[in-house]
């Protein structure tokens, strides 16, 4: 994605086909992670990349035009991977008669990820960081909404499609903010989790009674 007025080139310049090219590339994406989550965004540069995963800054910029691009291709990774899970254990949540279980299990599902990985933090708060990593950040939970949809519509039935996929989007950026918030301070805290847990089932019974 190229931010248009924002002068951001978020694509990568080449995904590499051959075992070395991949290997460089994952070992750039590991170092930017390590370097996000130790100083932020603005505290390293290509050359730090570079320095931290042993390869010719001149490497770095074969395949990222900037280490916004990088975190792009983070996030990217975080959200497919979470997309993956959801995927595979879709048949856990059907939205029926044990909607309330089936959603403190969708939480705990998705909050492993944050627990596990706490990098993903840092490069949840980085794309928020300009306008054109925003934007590319939207796209990205479009697919987390478009993976729950058919999920809620199960608790929705009969409703608009734009009004099941407004109370997905809720769903989605309700559970990642409050899921960044419960790492915020770099260990979990499942006193966040539960209020969350709450607040959703609270407010998809009242979405389902409309």
């Amino acid at each position: 994605m190229t931010a248009g007025s924002a002068g951001i080139d978020l694509e990568v310049r080449h995904r590499p086909v051959q075992e070395r090219g991949r290997v460089r590339f994952d070992a750039i994406l590991s170092a930017a992670r390590e370097l996000l989550a130790e100083c932020g965004l603005e505290g390293f540069t290509i050359e730090d990349v570079a320095s931290r995963a042993g390869i010719p800054v001149g490497s770095v910029y074969q395949f990222f035009p900037n280490k916004f691009a990088i975190v792009a291709e983070l996030d990217a990774r975080d959200t497919e991977a979470l997309v993956e899970d959801l995927v595979a254990s879709s048949g856990r949540f059907r939205f029926g008669d044990d909607w309330q279980s089936e959603t403190n299990d969708l939480i705990d599902l998705v909050a492993a990820h944050w627990v596990d990985d706490p990098t993903r933090r840092a490069v949840w708060l980085a794309m928020r960081s300009t306008a054109a990593t925003r934007s590319l950040a939207a796209e990205h939970s479009r697919a987390l909404v478009n993976t729950l949809l058919p999920m809620i519509q199960g608790l929705t039935e009969g409703q608009p499609l734009d009004e099941q996929v407004t109370i997905c989007e809720v769903v989605v950026e309700m559970s990642q903010s409050l899921l960044h918030f419960s790492v915020s301070d770099g260990e979990p805290n499942p006193a966040t989790v539960r209020e969350l847990k709450r607040m959703l089932r609270a407010y998809l019974r009242a979405v389902s009674l409309r």
